[in-house]
């Protein structure tokens, strides 16, 4: 039922606007309703059925004998209170002004006295019944019987005061508005308040209340985090690496000045070689670091075609078997007769052989360097294991990093340039796959990648 929170509108910010805008609107529209049918006076005259007036006259004969109007309004207290309402038909005066809701309008009694018969008035909740007339003595009065309707439910707005009912909706609206208001303005307060700290040069700065968001504005919070994490790493990355290639360089530059001052000092050309020696390792060093900052750049553009993976992984072998004979080391191939994969064979290339060479370089004598190459579902998996002093492993990850030194036996003096790993990761990378490291029980590294057969997804 995943698919369920996908429907929920308050996941989106243009459905919780809509919903808070829907409310506002339906607030007014419904007080607007309720305050035009509250200014509206609720009353109505109805034919008051015979029986019933019957019934109301024959009420009304046991006070007939009053003296006069002061006589009858207080036997009909005393009998029936607040029951009946008593005008003097003659001025149309109320006698019982009491009885009278406070909004009710005399000129009604004015217009139902002039009937020929008893009417039935209804005001909100008020009824009058009425009128009977009875003359005691000289004086004309007109009766009208009073019924009080019971209080109706709080949710009838008409009762409500028409200037709290106002107030109220004004409140309602303008609460509305208001967490509307704050909801977006609040998180936009603290992602430019967290931009202008990234930009003021505090890398360390991001949204914590914006990304629990569920909505769009939660996914721009984990987009500026993600972003600025990769920032940081790539300004970390690069203070390091201008750090590690200032090292890398000082080196051979300082033994290549030596030997040019031993030459002048000995007026020999016994020098030549070292210095031939630490010129071709600074040229080594400046290719391979040439090629890592274009791959690491996404500046270079992959070659794509088709190969076969099991003959380039033999001819790599065939070029680095002088350097491993010169060790007593044996290179052993497990691969497929035909492997087929789209990708760019010269990267390619000298991803394996850097591996190759490495595991030439920091085997010992006599060992067995294995490569495997399998075939699994869509992707190809290549396997190269040595039998050298392997990595600790918390320092696994760490190999595919320029210019790492894990141990005495893999550092500088080995000849290495310490990019060869990190040229590796960024070209598996290109290639959209995965490279590992990890450390054999019985001793030595293996790296293995993980490419799929068409590179180039076509």
């Amino acid at each position: 039922m995943s698919w369920l929170k996908h429907l929920n509108p308050f996941h989106y910010l243009a459905g919780r606007i809509f919903l808070w805008f829907w409310l506002v609107l339906l607030t007014a529209v419904f007080g607007t309703l309720a305050l035009s049918r509250a200014l509206v006076e609720q009353t109505e005259i109805r034919r008051l059925p015979h029986n019933i007036a019957q019934q109301l006259q024959k009420q009304i004969q046991p006070f007939a004998d009053s003296r006069n109007s002061s006589e009858l309004i207080a036997r009909i207290q005393q009998h029936r209170p607040n029951r009946w309402l008593v005008i003097n038909a003659d001025s149309n005066s109320v006698l019982t002004p009491g009885l009278l809701p406070r909004d009710f309008d005399q000129n009604w009694l004015t217009e139902l006295s002039q009937l020929s018969r008893p009417r039935w008035l209804k005001h909100n909740n008020t009824s009058l019944a009425g009128p009977f007339l009875l003359q005691l003595g000289e004086e004309n009065l007109a009766l009208y019987q009073k019924r009080q309707r019971p209080p109706q439910p709080w949710w009838r707005l008409s009762e409500i005061p028409q200037h709290v009912l106002l107030l109220f909706t004004l409140l309602i609206s303008a609460v509305a508005s208001l967490i509307l208001a704050l909801s977006i303005s609040r998180p936009l307060r603290e992602l430019l308040l967290r931009n202008l700290e990234f930009a003021d040069g505090k890398l360390n700065s991001r949204v914590s209340g914006l990304i629990k968001r569920k909505d769009e504005l939660g996914r721009l919070g984990h987009s500026f985090n993600t972003m600025a994490e990769r920032i940081s790493a790539l300004l970390t990355n690069q203070q390091r690496l201008l750090r590690d290639i200032s090292h890398e360089l000082r080196s051979p530059l300082a033994r290549a000045q030596l030997a040019l001052g031993l030459t002048e000092r000995q007026q020999s050309m016994e020098q030549l070689p070292r210095l031939k020696q630490e010129l071709d390792r600074l040229d080594a060093m400046l290719d391979e670091l040439l090629t890592f900052s274009k791959l690491d750049a996404g500046q270079y553009q992959l070659q794509l075609q088709r190969f076969d993976l099991s003959e380039l992984l033999a001819d790599i072998i065939d070029v680095n078997k002088v350097e491993a004979d010169a060790k007593q080391q044996t290179i052993q191939l497990t691969a497929p007769d035909v492997t087929e994969i789209i990708a760019d064979s010269r990267l390619l290339a000298r991803a394996i052989e850097n591996i190759l060479r490495n595991a030439i370089k920091y085997g010992p004598a006599h060992s067995d360097i294995n490569c495997t190459l399998q075939q699994q579902q869509h992707q190809l998996q290549l396997t190269i294991c040595d039998q050298g002093p392997g990595i600790a492993a918390e320092q696994l990850e760490a190999v595919f990093e320029p210019f790492y030194r894990v141990s005495n036996s893999r550092n500088a003096n080995t000849g290495g340039t310490g990019l060869g790993l990190a040229i590796v990761a960024q070209i598996v990378r290109q290639h959209k796959g995965t490279v590992s490291a990890e450390t054999r029980n019985d001793g030595g590294l293996c790296i293995r990648l993980r490419l799929p057969l068409n590179c180039g997804f076509d």
